[in-house]
C-alpha cells in the first residue's frame, strides 16, 4: 500500500499543481514582440514526427540543443547523464551503452539479438545495433529525449522512450560555417568543422568532421612487459556529409552519409575484489583493446501534397564492426579468464513510409509502415591463461559463433483531434510483427552441435490521451500508452533451467502533466507523474549449467515516480534552471531465477565438498552434482527493485550573461545529483547497489563585439569526485562485478570561429 500511496501523492500534487496554473493565469499574459533575452524561447521538436512547441507536446519530452551539448562537453550518448530528467546511461563490459529511462532499459545486453528498451535514432533512423550507440555525436543541433512508452510513431524497443539526435542540415543560398579547437588536461584535444556549401539554386551542401583523443584516465600494472597500460583513453574520428535537393517548393530530397572510427585501449573497470588504492588505477594483467567502425547511409524524401498531406520517405542502411579484447576476470592475481577475441558484426536496413496531414485544421493526423531486416554475428572467444585451471587436460576455453537475424514489420496511425481551440484528444495505434532466427555454435573445450532457432512475435500497441490548453501558455494533459520489445532466441545450449528463447514484454503506462509558462515567459514549471506496469520484463538470467543462461521473463513489475523540470530569469542576463525526478519500482509476484554471484560461490563451495579438482573449485560447475547444488538455491524476485532506477536524481544551473563593454561575457556553473540504484535486479549488496554521487560544472564563455572567435573555459567533474557510474557483473564466464567511474576532473579551453 505504501507503494501507491506514494504514487497517488506524486499523482496529486502533479494535479494540484495543474489546477493551481489557472489560478495565476492571469499574469501569465503573451508578450508581443518581447525582447528574447528576457524571456523564455519557444522550443520547436519533431519529437512525435510533426513539429510543434515542446510546450505544447503532449508527453514529457526534453530537446538538449548545440549550446547545452558544448557547454557539458557532450560528445557521446553517455555525456547526457544529467541533462535529462529520468535518464540514466553505462556501459556494458566497457563499451555498450545501457539506456534506461524511468528505469526501462536493457538488462539482457549479454544476448546480442534482444532488442533495447530505449530506441537511439540518428534524424529519424532507427540504429539498428546497440553497439553503434558508443559513436561520437556529430553536427548535432539539438538532442531530442521522449520519456514512457513510444509505441505508435516509434514501435519496438521504445518502451521506456526514444532518443533522437538531430544534425545540422544543408541551407540553400548560404555560405556558412563554424570550426572550433579544444585542449585540455589528459592531452585532451579535439578539433571539429562544419561547412555549409551552397551549389546553385536548388542544391546545397554539408560536410562535418570532428577529431577527438585524450590520454587514459586510468592505467593497468599488471600487463607484462608494460609499466603503465592505459585504460579510457580516445581516438576518435568522425566524418559527415549531407546534399540537399529542393527543385520546387514542394519537394525535398536530402542524402546523407556518416562515418566513425576508434580505435583504442580498453575501458577501465576496477574489479571489486581489486586491492589497488588507487580509484584509477587496477591490477589486471591482460592489454584490453577496443576498436569500431560505424558506416551508415540514409535518403529522405518529402513530397508537400498539397491541402491534403505530406509524404516522406526515409531509407537507410548501417554497418556496424566492434573488435574487442578484455581481461575479463580484471584482476594479476586468478588470470584465468581473458577474452582474446569479442566482435560483433551487424548490417541493417531500415525503411520507413507516412503521410502527415497538412497542419491547421480541425485533425492532425499520421499514417506510416516500417521494416527492418539485420543480419548479425557475435564471435566470442575467453581463453584460461593459468595453465593450473585445465579441464580434461587442456586450458580452459569458452567460445561462441552465432549468427543471427532480426526481421520486423509494422504499420501505424495517430490522430490529433482539437475538439475545441483548448481541448484536444490523441488516439494512435500500431500493429509489429518480429521475426528472429539464429544459429549458436558454442564450445566449451568440445564443439556444441549447431542449434538453429527461431521465434515471432507480435503486438498491438498505441497511445490514447487529452489535453487541455487553459490558457496559451498553461496546458494540461492525461495519457495511457503501450510499449513493446520482441522476443528472440538465446544462444544457449544443455541448459536446465533458462530456455530458448524469451517472450516479448509489454509497458502500459499512464501519465498526467502539466506544462507551463508564467510572468511574461520567465518562468517556467512542467511537471508529470507517472505508473507503469510490465509484464514479461526481460533480464539475463544465470542457468544452473555453467555458460547456458540468456535472456528470459519475469512476469509482472511496477514503476511509478514523478519528474519536475524549472527555468526562471529572475532577472536580465541571470537564468536559473532545474529538474527533479523522483521514482520506484519493484517486482510484484513470485519468480524464482539464480543469481549468477552466488552460483559461483555454490559452485566454488560444492566442488570442494565432493573433492573435485580444478577448474571446479574455480566455478566451472559441470558436474551433475554441482548443478543439483545450484538449482536448489533460487532467490525470488518478489518485492525486490527494479534495475537502474535511481530513487532521485536533480540538477541545478546558474547562467549568467553580460556586456562588459568589449564583448558578451557568460559564466554557468551547475550541479548534478544521481541517487543510489542497483546495477542488477538481484539486491546483492555491495555487487549490485549503485552509490550516489554529486559533480559540479563550470563553463567561461567570452565573446568579443564584431568578432567571429568565441573563447571558453570549462571544468568537467571539477572537484574531481570518484563517483561511480555503475557496477557490471558479466553474466557468464568469469562472473566478476567491476566499477565503472565517471570520468575524471577535465579542464579544457576551446577556440572556435563561425562566418
Amino acid at each position: 500500500m505504501g507503494n501507491r500511496h506514494l504514487f497517488l501523492a506524486s499523482l496529486a500534487s502533479v494535479s494540484l499543481f495543474s489546477l493551481s496554473t489557472a489560478a495565476i493565469a492571469a499574469d501569465a499574459v503573451v508578450p508581443q514582440g518581447a525582447d528574447s533575452a528576457t524571456e523564455l524561447q519557444e522550443i520547436v521538436v519533431t519529437g512525435e514526427k510533426r513539429e510543434t512547441s515542446l510546450q505544447r507536446a503532449a508527453l514529457s519530452i526534453t530537446a538538449v540543443d548545440t549550446t547545452a551539448l558544448q557547454q557539458r562537453n557532450a560528445n557521446e550518448i553517455n555525456d547526457l547523464n544529467g541533462l535529462v530528467p529520468g535518464l540514466s546511461i553505462s556501459k556494458s563490459e566497457g563499451s555498450a551503452r545501457i539506456v534506461a529511462i524511468r528505469g526501462i532499459g536493457y538488462e539482457t545486453s549479454a544476448n546480442p539479438n534482444s532488442q533495447p528498451g530505449v530506441a537511439f535514432h540518428i534524424n529519424g533512423v532507427y540504429i539498428a545495433h546497440v553497439m553503434a550507440l558508443a559513436q561520437d555525436m556529430i553536427d548535432v543541433e539539438r538532442v531530442e529525449v521522449l520519456r514512457g512508452p513510444q509505441g505508435t510513431v516509434f514501435g519496438q524497443t521504445s518502451t521506456g522512450g526514444a532518443i533522437n539526435v538531430i544534425t545540422k542540415k544543408p541551407i540553400l543560398g548560404e555560405t556558412s560555417g563554424e570550426a572550433a579547437f579544444s585542449y585540455g588536461n589528459y592531452d585532451y584535444a579535439k578539433v571539429n568543422a562544419g561547412l555549409n556549401i551552397p551549389l546553385g539554386d536548388t542544391l546545397a551542401a554539408r560536410v562535418a568532421a570532428q577529431y577527438l583523443r585524450h590520454d587514459g584516465y586510468g592505467k593497468a600494472i599488471g600487463v607484462p612487459n608494460v609499466s603503465e597500460y592505459e585504460l579510457d583513453d580516445a581516438n576518435n574520428l568522425g566524418l559527415r556529409g549531407s546534399l540537399l535537393w529542393e527543385p520546387t517548393d514542394r519537394f525535398t530530397a536530402i542524402l546523407s552519409a556518416q562515418t566513425f572510427d576508434t580505435d583504442r585501449n580498453g575501458a577501465l573497470q576496477k574489479n571489486v575484489l581489486d586491492t589497488t588504492p588507487d580509484a584509477r588505477t587496477v591490477a589486471q594483467d591482460f592489454p584490453s583493446t577496443f576498436a569500431l567502425t560505424t558506416r551508415m547511409t540514409d535518403l529522405q524524401l518529402s513530397y508537400d501534397l498539397g491541402d491534403f498531406a505530406t509524404f516522406k520517405s526515409v531509407s537507410a542502411y548501417q554497418f556496424m564492426l566492434k573488435e574487442q579484447t578484455a581481461d575479463t576476470d580484471r584482476l594479476a592475481t586468478t588470470p584465468y579468464v581473458h577474452t582474446v577475441r569479442w566482435r560483433d558484426k551487424s548490417k541493417a536496413f531500415t525503411q520507413e513510409l507516412s503521410l502527415t496531414g497538412t497542419p491547421g485544421g480541425m485533425v492532425d493526423w499520421t499514417v506510416g509502415g516500417f521494416f527492418l531486416r539485420q543480419r548479425a554475428l557475435k564471435d566470442y572467444l575467453s581463453l584460461g591463461s593459468n595453465p593450473a585451471l585445465t579441464y580434461q587436460g587442456m586450458p580452459i576455453v569458452f567460445a561462441t559463433y552465432s549468427p543471427y537475424q532480426h526481421t520486423s514489420i509494422a504499420g501505424y496511425g495517430q490522430a490529433i483531434v482539437h475538439a475545441t481551440d483548448a481541448l484536444s484528444i490523441t488516439a494512435g495505434a500500431r500493429y509489429s510483427w518480429d521475426k528472429t532466427t539464429g544459429q549458436p555454435i558454442n564450445f566449451f573445450n568440445q564443439f556444441g552441435p549447431a542449434n538453429p532457432r527461431e521465434v515471432t512475435s507480435a503486438a498491438v500497441t498505441g497511445k490514447i490521451g487529452v489535453d487541455y490548453q487553459i490558457t496559451p501558455v498553461n496546458m494540461v494533459y492525461l495519457t495511457a500508452s503501450r510499449g513493446y520489445k520482441p522476443s528472440g532466441v538465446n544462444f544457449n545450449q544443455g541448459q536446465v533451467q533458462v530456455p530458448q528463447s524469451y517472450k516479448k514484454e509489454i509497458v502500459n503506462a499512464l501519465e498526467v502533466g502539466t506544462k507551463n509558462d508564467f510572468f511574461d515567459r520567465t518562468l517556467r514549471l512542467n511537471a508529470s507523474a507517472y505508473y507503469y506496469w510490465y509484464d514479461n520484463y526481460q533480464f539475463t538470467a544465470e542457468d544452473p549449467r555453467p555458460n547456458s543462461g540468456g535472456s528470459w521473463n519475469i512476469p509482472r513489475a511496477e514503476i511509478y515516480g514523478a519528474e519536475f523540470e524549472a527555468s526562471l530569469l529572475p532577472v536580465k542576463g541571470l537564468r536559473i534552471d532545474g529538474t527533479l525526478t523522483l521514482a520506484k519500482g519493484s517486482f510484484k509476484g513470485d519468480f524464482y531465477t539464480i543469481d549468477s554471484q552466488g552460483a559461483l560461490v555454490i559452485r566454488r563451495a560444492a566442488s570442494v565438498a565432493l573433492g573435485l579438482p580444478q577448474p571446479y573449485v574455480s566455478g566451472y560447475g559441470y558436474n551433475p552434482n554441482v548443478i543439483a547444488a545450484v538449482s536448489a538455491n533460487l532467490l525470488n524476485t518478489n518485492g525486490r527493485d527494479v534495475a537502474k532506477l535511481p530513487g532521485v536524481q536533480g540538477s541545478i544551473a546558474v547562467t549568467y550573461e553580460a556586456d562588459i563593454g568589449a564583448g558578451n561575457f557568460s559564466i554557468r556553473g551547475d550541479m548534478v545529483h544521481r541517487g543510489t540504484f542497483n546495477s542488477r535486479i538481484f539486491d546483492g549488496g555491495a555487487l549490485d547497489r549503485v552509490p550516489a554521487y554529486t559533480l559540479f560544472n563550470a563553463n567561461l564563455q567570452y565573446q568579443p563585439h564584431d568578432s567571429n572567435f568565441t573563447f571558453s573555459l570549462s571544468a568537467q567533474n571539477l572537484f574531481d569526485n570518484d563517483g561511480v557510474n555503475s557496477l557490471f557483473t558479466d553474466p557468464y564466464g568469469a562472473l566478476t562485478t567491476s566499477v565503472e567511474y565517471v570520468n575524471p576532473r577535465q579542464v579544457f579551453g576551446t577556440v572556435s570561429y563561425r562566418f
